[in-house]
């Protein structure tokens, strides 16, 4: 007798031996609307954009990331690339902000606290892509942004 066989024979035994639970039958029956996901824009030009730009809490230039915010991330989601800030990496000597970031350690107040910077600081991100003109041509504008914004990247963390 082949391996495939006997494991075939063993399941069909497991399942010839299961009683059924309510619960488990009642879950299996109910019928659940499937939630709509966001079409979240994606732009390698544009993360690469915003890489090239100073870190939006401490101001060094050289060692930027793109960061997606932790806001609206989950299993299957994705945060659309628009409203990622550039935030510098760990180099010697220095963790940098964006584990400080991703942790809610770079700022006092928590989530909270971080989750309005990275708004603010994602419509000044924007205004300085789009004004340096290094917003890609394919990429629509963020829903309420204005393409003559002046930007102001945040030199001081919590402004």
């Amino acid at each position: 007798m082949c391996r495939d066989q006997r494991l075939e024979e063993r399941a069909a035994r497991a399942l010839a031996s299961v009683t059924p639970r309510a619960s488990v039958i009642a879950c299996a029956t109910a019928y659940a609307a499937p939630i709509a996901k966001e079409c979240a824009a994606t732009s390698e030009a544009y993360r690469r954009a915003v890489a090239n730009l100073p870190c939006a809490a401490c101001g060094i230039y050289g060692y930027s990331q793109h960061a997606h915010g932790n806001e609206g991330k989950g299993m299957g989601l994705k945060t659309d690339d628009r409203t990622g800030v550039p935030l510098c990496c760990a180099r010697p000597g220095e963790e940098g902000c964006h584990i400080k970031f991703d942790q809610y350690r770079l700022l006092p107040g928590g989530r909270d606290a971080h989750r309005e910077a990275m708004r603010t600081w994602g419509a000044q991100t924007r205004a300085m892509v789009h004004s340096l003109g290094l917003w890609p041509k394919n990429l629509p504008l963020w829903p309420g942004d204005k393409s003559d914004r002046t930007p102001e990247i945040s030199k001081q963390i919590g402004s």
